[in-house]
């Protein structure tokens, strides 16, 4: 039986994986003068973008990074909640179930996301990029937000929209839902053998309640 849920932010909570690419995007091109290839973009989605920039670019992809958060900042207002977010969140709270947050961005994004929208009050817990050493897909984020909830292994879920949720939860040992009412891919999330996947938000509550 589910007792706790952790959510993933960016693609699952927030319709912000647009922005976000674009922004990342102007940056690259900026710097590197060609834009992001596909492949080149979906190693850093769900995952901390200045890192992975820094690992595979170097100083200039530090730098073409540092653009792109310049650009995401001006429009970060336009970001909002994916239709029905509000609704899983009060049910799940409705259901004394606990509730985690693990994101691979910034405290301060995350915070300004979950105070904007106000949905920050749902949250007993919030894992955010500063707070692990190591990130998705490496378990560490989830089993931190999980001992933080006093969540067992077997008795928590995580709902996220890439492949690196998955793994992630695989890896912590917990059950994992893949989220495709935003960029996730229904064939990319089974394949990594999530345990569900679900189409819009309202189909969650009554899942999780059957796991």
């Amino acid at each position: 039986m589910i007792r706790a849920v952790i959510m993933d932010m960016d693609g699952t909570l927030l319709d912000s994986e647009t922005l976000s690419r674009e922004a990342t995007n102007r940056g690259f091109y900026e710097i590197f003068g060609r834009d992001l290839t596909d492949r080149e973009h979906s190693e850093m989605i769900g995952r901390p973008v200045q890192l992975i920039m820094k690992k595979n670019y170097g100083k200039k992809g530090e730098e073409a990074y540092q653009l792109g958060r310049e650009y995401f900042s001006q429009d970060m207002d336009k970001i909002g909640l994916f239709p029905g977010i509000r609704s899983l969140l009060s049910a799940i709270r409705d259901e004394k179930l606990k509730l985690g947050l693990v994101t691979s961005s910034h405290r301060e994004d995350a915070n300004f996301f979950l105070e904007r929208t106000g949905i920050s009050e749902y949250f007993e817990v919030k894992i955010a990029q500063e707070d692990t050493e190591r990130h998705k897909p490496h378990p560490e984020p989830l089993l931190k937000c999980m001992d933080l909830l006093s969540a067992r292994s077997d008795e928590t879920v995580y709902i996220g929209d890439q492949p690196y949720d998955i793994r992630a939860a695989i890896s912590a040992g917990i059950k994992s839902i893949g989220a495709t009412w935003g960029p996730g891919d229904t064939d990319l999330l089974k394949a990594e053998h999530a345990n569900a996947v679900c189409n819009v938000p309202s189909e969650v509550f009554n899942l999780i309640r059957h796991l």
